[in-house]
């Protein structure tokens, strides 16, 4: 019987502590209104039960109401606490102090999940990145290398494959007949 009940005390006794320590750490700062949720769960699950509905803004539209805030509201998603800044305000804040007051961050979770990759990473390496990826896949990167290799591609293929040819039936069949179908414009 001892043994039963030594795990159960423990459990409950670590969860005491738990939300003491909790709650020192939190009246210390100046939060804005809104629930952490359940322990490493927080509000993640209420998040996803409103993408499953097709209704993502719920999970938001929800918190403003309860909390009467219309600006900002505090939350735990993804096992990370953060602030949700919400309306027009909110991103004219964060649109206009990006990299001074606030930087673009993901939960430990994702950074998990992806990596050091062009999504989680930030700062000077990500502008970088940014740059070296613009340069392979802009528009400009297309017009000067892409298109050009398309060409030649194309036109040996055309060489080697249809050299005998001098009429391909399947054009009219498949690409100019279902056009003209709906009459001339």
């Amino acid at each position: 019987m001892f043994l039963l009940l030594t795990p159960i005390l423990i459990i409950i006794i670590s969860y005491f502590l738990w939300n003491v320590y909790k709650n020192q750490k939190t009246h210390k700062l100046n939060l804005p209104p809104g629930s952490f949720g359940w322990p490493f769960i927080g509000e993640t699950l209420a998040l996803l039960h409103a993408n499953w509905d097709g209704v993502p803004e719920r999970f938001v539209r929800e918190r403003v109401e309860k909390y009467g805030s219309p600006l900002v509201f505090k939350t735990s998603l993804l096992g990370d606490r953060m602030a949700v800044l919400c309306g027009p305000a909110g991103n004219k804040f964060l649109f206009g102090n990006e990299n001074k007051l606030v930087g673009v961050w993901w939960p430990l979770s994702v950074q998990k999940i992806f990596g050091r990759c062009l999504i989680t990473i930030r700062g000077d390496e990500a502008k970088w990145m940014r740059k070296m990826l613009l340069s392979y896949l802009g528009p400009d990167a297309f017009a000067t290398h892409y298109a050009a290799a398309m060409d030649v591609v194309t036109r040996r293929h055309i060489e080697v494959h249809w050299r005998d040819w001098c009429w391909v039936e399947g054009f009219w069949d498949f690409g100019f007949g279902p056009a003209w179908a709906w009459g001339p414009l």
